[in-house]
């Protein structure tokens, strides 16, 4: 289009001529304009209008992000079936073969951070791949912590007849020899003291020479007289931290170094130490710990013979014996 200008001189209209700098500023100030505005219509576009193609890449992200989460019900039910194999590890076979339960602190470790997805553009999804990230982490660890629980369960497993024959498993005294039990296992008054204190074993009395029965397989550690009130008592290590204690005997049959076995004749029952009448001072000790000995010596007794020791456990005198 044509452009033209009034000239006084002459007071005429005269047509307008453009340089060639003129022109070339003309075409530079359109065709940035041009850009610019081009520019916008695409950022508009991406941000504000779905093309055919990106409403195809949502979908397949949501696609993707809904699998994701079935993997995540995946995930925390397979930690559901661990926490029931660590249930049964630590109440079932550890209490089998009386081996310490793995404490909650290692078997709920935890484990190191996450990714950082964001620098891959996935910032939509960065809770969701973080969250399973960290469930397959958990679970990995909880893996190999059964999987270590497991191998030392399977170890005791193959040492299952060497232990279970040094577990002690049958009565000291035998029941027909027996008359009645003076102390139980437990806190009790002292009969000369006259304070509470505990008693770490049961007291079977029974005839001043009644045979004592070595109630697992073992090495005699100690055998002779002792201060502390047992008089002629004797020890046995059984292995696997089991030891019984056998006090107050009369004649004692074996000595120290000897290899016994199970319901062997090691000593006869006597009124040695600090005894009122005679009687048998047995102890059972697992890992250096004092237990109750009758939850290890009835494995040999008819349920009649069981009945009839529960009966004599429920009458038995606190203040028989001081040891």
């Amino acid at each position: 289009m044509e452009r033209f200008y009034y000239c006084p001189d002459s007071l005429t209209y005269q047509k307008m001529k453009m340089t060639g700098k003129q022109k070339f500023y003309r075409f530079l100030a359109f065709t940035g304009l041009a850009l610019i505005f081009s520019l916008g219509f695409l950022l508009f576009r991406d941000a504000h209008l779905i093309t055919p193609r990106a409403e195809l890449l949502s979908a397949e992200q949501n696609r993707i992000a809904f699998q994701i989460e079935l993997l995540n019900q995946d995930i925390r039910q397979y930690e559901e079936m661990l926490g029931e194999l660590a249930y049964n590890d630590d109440h079932i076979y550890r209490v089998y073969f009386e081996a310490n339960p793995w404490p909650p602190t290692l078997r709920n470790a935890g484990v190191g951070g996450s990714y950082n997805y964001a620098s891959f553009g996935l910032e939509k999804f960065t809770r969701l791949l973080d969250r399973t990230y960290s469930n397959l982490g958990q679970i990995e660890r909880k893996l190999a912590v059964q999987s270590t629980s497991f191998e030392q369960v399977i170890e005791l497993a193959r040492h299952k007849e060497e232990r279970l024959a040094a577990r002690p498993a049958i009565q000291p005294i035998s029941m027909t020899d027996l008359h009645h039990f003076g102390s139980s296992f437990g806190m009790r008054l002292h009969p000369i003291l006259n304070v509470v204190r505990p008693h770490n074993g049961i007291d079977l009395t029974a005839s001043r020479g009644t045979p004592i029965y070595a109630t697992a397989d073992g090495i005699v550690t100690q055998a002779g007289y002792s201060t502390g009130g047992f008089g002629n008592r004797i020890l046995l290590d059984h292995g696997y931290g089991y030891e019984t204690l056998y006090g107050h005997c009369s004649e004692l049959l074996v000595k120290e170094g000897d290899h016994v076995k199970r319901g062997e004749v090691i000593a006869n029952v006597g009124n040695t130490g600090l005894s009122k009448s005679p009687h048998l001072h047995y102890e059972v000790h697992v890992n250096g710990r004092p237990v109750d000995p009758i939850n290890y010596y009835a494995s040999d007794l008819t349920p009649q013979e069981f009945d009839r020791m529960i009966g004599l456990l429920s009458e038995a005198d606190p203040a028989f014996d001081i040891n």
